[in-house]
């Protein structure tokens, strides 16, 4: 399927249909539209990273909604799906295409299948008449395409349709989440074969940063890490990951801290974060301050206009929240929304203009991937290591943690809750759906956005309070 064509913003109508029910039913004379081989470029390719960085982090996708979904913070504001999804007791997700928070899941979704298609247009070119001035680091950044782009469905979505280079897969059928997410890493591990067997240097393709190929494999690996934590959507599926894979790939991964470079909002972005630090936006969740301070509440009192401060022996209450002593929230939308505290850690993005370095991983998450493989392996003293060496000690001036299953476990979920805050997209709500703590009737993950199943004909279906499987596509437990 070389001559694959593609519309941007709707590509995802071709994942419906099999190959040759594309090319019998969908194939127009468009001279305007673009051949896979046309766009199998090297001025794509180095885009790939970009286009990825873009979209999962866009304002008008699920950023927004899975914090406050998390209860790692919590605004009432309609915006992207926030109040409708914080809401308790929470909702099912609206999955009409007349929603007016539709493109929370319809950008996400279209967005990474055309950098998908391109993608998989840059291995057509590579492996047919493509002309390119180093393959193994373009075929390098190509895999990580199409595994970044399957992974990141596959994290939000129930269900992914899947395609590569040889055009679409499973007979046009959806993937299940967990099918998507091991092809998505059959993906990344080709990513890192090209970046190992190269010798190359990516100085463009991530904004503010030059990566040896040896660097961006360790990124790879680090970004395999990932995707395969967090697929879990509850604790039976954590424990029954592949974590000597995992502790493989996080062997391998990052020494250094991964910064994209913001250029004013201009062409590199990082919205949700954007929006959710400025003043007046999103606050921290009490939940979260709760873990620092244990006599804080987790939970707005009743009654209650104003909290006092919280105190930790946390140096990161200090360093990384600022209290208030008012509310932006209006109290009809439900004054479980207040707080107190909102995040300050990434201020200097937005004091500088959102020229700035924001955070994509680091070393940290990596770590705390490292950490939770020992403790799965029962290597105790190699998971304290790792935690106590690391964020919990080194800014958070914590004591070591113990030796013992139960204070590891813990620590890691602390981490991972309060320094890897505003880093990746989507991590509080995977690691909280994966501990079974999502409130009661959360959505585990989002349904196939409606506009795309009109488009192919299929009923419109959806998760939350009640509707899919328990456990599964819904929390039936919850932190509360």
């Amino acid at each position: 399927m070389k001559n694959l064509k593609y519309t941007l913003l709707a590509v995802f109508t071709v994942m419906f249909y099999s190959c040759d029910d594309f090319e019998t039913d969908l194939e127009v004379d468009n001279l305007e539209q673009p051949t896979s081989k046309q766009i199998g470029i090297q001025s794509t390719a180095d885009k790939l990273f970009q286009n990825w960085y873009n979209t999962v982090h866009a304002y008008y996708g699920p950023g927004l909604a899975m914090v406050t979904m998390a209860d790692q913070q919590t605004a009432s504001w309609g915006n992207a799906g926030m109040r409708d999804m914080s809401s308790e007791p929470r909702v099912a997700w609206n999955n009409n295409s007349t929603y007016g928070n539709s493109r929370v899941t319809e950008d996400y979704f279209n967005s990474l299948h055309s950098t998908l298609a391109d993608a998989n247009a840059i291995m057509n070119g590579i492996e047919g008449d493509g002309v390119f001035d180093d393959e193994d680091k373009y075929e390098s950044l190509a895999r990580f395409g199409q595994g970044a782009s399957l992974g990141y469905l596959a994290l939000v979505f129930d269900r992914v349709f899947a395609s590569d280079e040889t055009g679409s897969l499973n007979n046009g059928e959806a993937l299940s989440y967990k099918e998507a997410t091991q092809l998505a890493l059959d993906k990344i591990d080709l990513a890192i074969a090209a970046a190992d067997r190269g010798d190359f240097t990516l100085s463009t393709q991530v904004n503010g940063m030059t990566l040896s190929s040896d660097e961006w494999s360790a990124f790879l690996n680090s970004f395999a890490a990932r995707i395969l934590v967090n697929s879990a959507r509850n604790q039976e599926e954590r424990d029954a990951l592949d974590w000597n894979r995992v502790l493989a790939y996080t062997q391998n991964g990052i020494s250094q801290d991964i910064e994209v470079l913001s250029d004013g909002w201009t062409t590199w972005y990082a919205e949700w974060v954007y929006y959710s630090i400025f003043p007046g936006w999103l606050r921290t969740d009490l939940r979260i301050i709760n873990l620092m301070d244990e006599d804080y509440p987790d939970y707005w009192p009743q009654g209650a206009t104003v909290l006092p401060e919280a105190s930790s022996d946390d140096a990161r209450l200090a360093l990384d929240f600022e209290y208030l002593t008012s509310q932006d929230f209006p109290p009809d939308r439900g004054t479980y929304h207040w707080s107190t505290y909102r995040h300050s850690r990434y201020d200097f993005i937005t004091a500088q203009g959102w020229q700035a370095p924001h955070t994509e991983m680091l070393m940290t998450e990596n770590e705390l991937y490292m950490a939770e493989a020992y403790l799965q392996a029962g290597m105790l003293q190699e998971a304290a290591d790792v935690i106590n060496a690391g964020s919990r000690v080194v800014r958070g001036t914590l004591d070591p943690v113990a030796v013992d299953a139960d204070a590891i476990e813990e620590a890691i979920f602390y981490e991972r809750m309060i320094e890897l805050m505003h880093t990746g997209v989507g991590l509080a709500y995977f690691e909280m759906r994966a501990q079974d703590l999502l409130q009661s009737g959360t959505p585990k993950h989002f349904p196939i956005p409606g506009a795309a199943l009109d488009a192919a004909g299929i009923p419109v279906y959806t998760f939350g309070n009640g509707q899919g499987e328990a456990g599964v596509d819904y929390s039936d437990g919850g932190w509360r």
